[in-house]
């Protein structure tokens, strides 16, 4: 039995209240279909708050963005990430990442997400490399192992497939940054054409000056609309960030705040959409010399 199949025999058999959650959720939520599910879930508190354009950020949650953002960070880094979608813990989203610099050679990126609940599940492991070639380019790739599981008697199942990013610091203040997630249109079950979303993704940044940066995204999921995503960091004070975005496919606006303690940063954002509500989460980075 393929997977759409699976879900939709399971859904048959789901509580009232998470019927009627899914019920909205398909109706409403970005003209996706919650039945193909898969998809490369933005993670990480910064990004959030920003309309999730992060194809040009330089952190260690580039493992989830955009790989050859890793390729500038300069000491070991470690992140863990939680979201709260539509403040149910059924949908709830944890992840962590670490990067490793290896002086010359490059950066060894390490990445786990995990999605669901006991009784429907995805988690994605991903393992990267980040290179710089001079001072205006960088590239990244990953692979990822990425296991489905349901509940008894259907059991789990496990695919990989990869990605692939580029970076370019153009100027002093305007970057560009393109990535590729699963290039190769992976198949679940190719009976049924039922794949892995292939999603592209250009985005570009650009600062004002010490205190303001401004993010434009657009993404395009080879099954859905374009959606274009844009948003803004501004600086308060040197440890205190306010951030804002939107999300035109989703119809969601976003906010959150950073706070910046040395080595490590707290990131606290919320996402808002107007028909199921609110998606809290934070982040927190750590890093050896941080860099941004």
């Amino acid at each position: 039995m393929n997977y759409s199949l699976k879900l939709l025999h399971y859904f048959a058999q789901m509580k009232f209240w998470y019927r009627l959650f899914l019920v909205v959720l398909i109706a409403t939520c970005c003209g996706q279909s919650v039945l193909g599910s898969n998809n490369n879930y933005p993670i990480g508190s910064r990004a959030s708050a920003m309309g999730n354009a992060s194809s040009t950020f330089q952190n260690v949650f580039s493992n989830f963005h955009n790989q050859a953002g890793l390729a500038a960070v300069k000491g070991f880094a470690a992140g863990i990430a939680y979201k709260n979608n539509f403040l149910l813990k059924e949908t709830g989203l944890k992840a962590a990442a670490f990067a490793i610099p290896l002086k010359e050679i490059g950066v060894i990126g390490l990445n786990v997400s995990s999605y669901g609940f006991d009784q429907f599940s995805e988690n994605k492991f991903g393992l990267a490399f980040a290179k710089q070639f001079g001072e205006i380019l960088s590239m990244g790739i990953q692979l990822d192992y990425l296991q489905t599981r349901f509940t008894e008697p259907y059991g789990s199942k496990g695919l990989l497939f990869g990605q692939f990013g580029i970076r370019g610091q153009l100027t002093d203040e305007f970057a560009l940054g393109v990535h590729i997630y699963n290039p190769t249109r992976t198949s679940i079950e190719k009976d049924l054409n039922d794949r892995v979303p292939t999603i592209l993704k250009t985005g570009l940044s650009y600062q004002f000056n010490d205190k303001l940066v401004t993010v434009l995204e657009i993404e395009k999921d080879l099954e859905t609309k374009i959606n274009i995503k844009a948003g803004a960091e501004y600086g308060v004070h040197e440890k205190f960030d306010v951030r804002f975005g939107v999300n035109s496919l989703q119809r969601k606006v976003s906010f959150g705040a950073g706070i910046n303690l040395d080595d490590w940063e707290i990131d606290l954002a919320s996402e808002y959409h107007q028909t199921l509500g609110f998606v809290p989460n934070m982040a927190i980075r750590w890093q050896i010399n941080r860099n941004d």
